[in-house]
């Protein structure tokens, strides 16, 4: 059967073609805010006062809602509304151990393939870092941080890898924008990526792929200095350990039908 049609003398008649892009727009704009911790965890939203910023009507700004829910980067709670949801500290792990997957073996497979560009791109790349790092400027810090692990995804000769980077990362993207509102890990990650660079550079293929696993494993520290100052952020087990090593999760007890135990 298919969707009844707004009649034409509808006052949002002339809007409707646009609604699914109000619905886009919304929900990149919320997405875009949370990730950038300028709306925190817990926070409660106000579908008036969303709308009224956009320009848009409420009903965008519930659909965004419904797709931002799905993602996890909202909640719907009965008596309370929308609310920011925590970070969800398993999610943080997937897309770590994804990560750590893809960028180790890249950076490893970088260091045999350096070309003239890469050295020139990397270097300036660091340059800008410090200069964000002294200007305590988080957004242009973590937009090269990015880039720069996607260079060296490139050099792999995998540049379109990085997408299932992206797809993973949100959660963990919220760790990172808290855990640098810290300037003295700000200058840590900063240190971190120059370690990463330099051995990159120099073709030491075994020691870029320890440095970058150490580097992906920091957030784990990070969760646990963020979660001791404000604990409702987060929504899981904490998982940093003494070593450093990423969490396991727990296997359930049951076994699998047709298995023997």
């Amino acid at each position: 059967m298919r969707a009844a049609r707004a009649p034409e003398d509808s006052p949002d008649a002339a809007l409707l073609p646009g609604r699914r892009g109000a619905a886009g727009a919304a929900c990149a704009w919320l997405r875009r805010e949370i990730l950038a911790g300028r709306m925190r965890p817990g926070q409660t939203l106000s579908e008036n006062e969303i709308a009224a910023r956009l320009g848009v009507s409420r009903t965008p700004v519930r659909e965004a809602i419904i797709r931002l829910e799905s993602e996890g980067l909202l909640s719907v709670r009965p008596q309370v509304g929308t609310v920011v949801a925590p970070i969800d500290v398993e999610e943080v792990a997937d897309g770590q151990f994804l990560r750590e997957a893809i960028e180790c073996r890249s950076a490893r497979l970088a260091a045999g393939r350096v070309r003239p560009a890469d050295v020139r791109d990397l270097k300036a790349n660091l340059r800008d870092q410090g200069r964000a790092v002294a200007r305590h400027d988080q957004a242009r810090f973590l937009a090269l941080d990015d880039r720069m692990h996607r260079h060296i995804v490139a050099m792999a000769g995998r540049p379109n890898v990085w997408r299932a980077v992206e797809d993973v990362k949100a959660q963990l993207d919220r760790v990172r924008v808290l855990s640098l509102e810290d300037p003295s890990w700000l200058a840590m990650i900063l240190a971190q990526h120059e370690a990463i660079v330099h051995d990159v550079l120099a073709g030491d293929g075994d020691a870029a792929a320890k440095t970058m696993e150490a580097h992906l494993r920091s957030v784990f520290a990070s969760i646990d200095t963020i979660a001791a100052r404000e604990p409702d952020y987060f929504r899981g087990a904490p998982v940093a350990s003494r070593s450093g090593a990423p969490p396991v999760r727990q296997r359930s007890s049951t076994t699998p039908a047709g298995r023997n135990p």
